[in-house]
């Protein structure tokens, strides 16, 4: 049991050293000539497959932490939305910290978690739980956190894209087929390959 303990200690910390190694630094970031896609969200995933919904859903928090800590290292137009910079910080933006940088990644890793489980990852279902979780994973983070901003932060998301408010919505769904789509397609195949040589990794030591 002290044994399962430790490794299970183990496994959250390379992960939380990843989630931090790849949203802190320029790692977690990947610039296509079409798009820019982010990979931060890989480790929650896959951590998720190894240790469960509560697993997926602190490493979620963790992913979220590092986009709160981004809005003081490399401040952009989202970052001055969250943080009121030309409003002044309020309960408002409290709740936009927690509903669009927090929320969306923690349930990221909570749902791919729990579809992974609910498919069933093991035997000949595990590849494609792994996949389906992780397309699932993604697309969870991108709808929620951009449709944070749409519900919350319509007028500021508008004037931060540089776009008419009555245009918004057009735009925030433009970058969820786009990014949005490339991104779960990485992660699909990234989460899976990855996935499974962590899967056969602890099986052997299981085994052994």
């Amino acid at each position: 049991m002290r044994e399962k303990s430790v490794r299970t200690l183990v496994l959250y910390g390379m992960f939380v050293a990843i989630v931090f190694l790849l949203g802190l630094t320029p790692l977690g970031y990947i610039y296509l000539p079409m798009a820019s896609i982010t990979t931060v969200h890989i480790p929650v995933i896959v951590g998720g497959y190894t240790l469960g919904k509560k697993g997926g859903a602190v490493l979620g928090f963790f992913f979220g932490l590092t986009s709160f800590i981004k809005c003081f290292t490399t401040p952009d137009a989202i970052a001055a939305i969250m943080l009121g910079t030309t409003t002044g910080f309020g309960a408002y933006n409290l709740l936009l910290i927690i509903a669009v940088l927090f929320l969306p990644r923690i349930l990221t890793g909570f749902f791919s978690a729990a579809l992974y489980e609910f498919i069933g990852g093991t035997g000949k279902r595990q590849a494609a739980a792994m996949g389906i979780s992780a397309f699932v994973g993604t697309m969870t983070n991108t709808v929620l956190f951009l449709g944070g901003l749409y519900v919350l932060a319509f007028e500021q998301a508008a004037e931060a894209m540089g776009v008419a408010a009555s245009a918004l919505l057009t735009t925030l769904l433009g970058i969820v087929a786009s990014n949005g789509i490339i991104e779960a397609i990485a992660a699909v195949i990234i989460c899976t390959a990855v996935g499974k040589a962590i899967s056969a990794y602890t099986n052997r030591n299981k085994s052994e």
